[in-house]
């Protein structure tokens, strides 16, 4: 018998849960509870994270590594069918080594969209979609190329 789905509530709980309990508060067992052992998870800045709770469970706790303070307050969220889908706001100070680079001491502020997909009462995929280059900016270690920031506008000739 496949899994019974839940209920767009129900998964915004979970959804919030996860975010709550798992990445801001970083009890790494409740991602046992709330994420299926073969969830998948895509982000672009992270492409070779396998699959897999524990791996999610890892990944989390090499976040929190680098920004020990790290918390996600959810800006918006939308329910529908079997996906949550989540704006939020990640907030840290880098203290700890992350995509090798040596701690910072600087705080940054990031924001991203998560949509999550569950089966069963619990997160079965995931993909993440947030500004990395932002983030560098705000801990000093890149900066974006001035052209991209200024470019010119298009002017528009006006025929008398």
């Amino acid at each position: 018998m496949p899994p019974q789905n839940t209920q767009p509530t129900d998964n915004k709980q979970i959804v919030q849960r996860f975010m709550d309990e798992c990445w801001s508060q970083g009890n790494l067992n409740t991602v046992l509870e709330l994420v299926a052992d073969n969830c998948r998870y895509h982000d672009p800045v992270f492409p070779s994270l396998t699959s897999g709770a524990e791996n999610i469970k890892n990944h989390i706790q090499t976040c929190r590594s680098g920004f020990p303070d790290l918390t996600f307050t959810i800006d918006d969220t939308i329910a529908e069918r079997d996906e949550v889908v989540v704006h939020w706001t990640g907030t840290g100070t880098h203290k700890g080594q992350f995509l090798g680079m040596p701690p910072t001491n600087k705080k940054a502020n990031v924001t991203g969209t998560s949509i999550f997909r569950l089966e069963g009462s619990k997160i079965a995929e995931e993909w993440a979609n947030w500004n990395l280059m932002s983030m560098l900016e705000q801990l000093g270690l890149a900066k974006a190329p001035e052209g991209q920031l200024n470019a010119p506008k298009a002017e528009s000739k006006v025929q008398a």
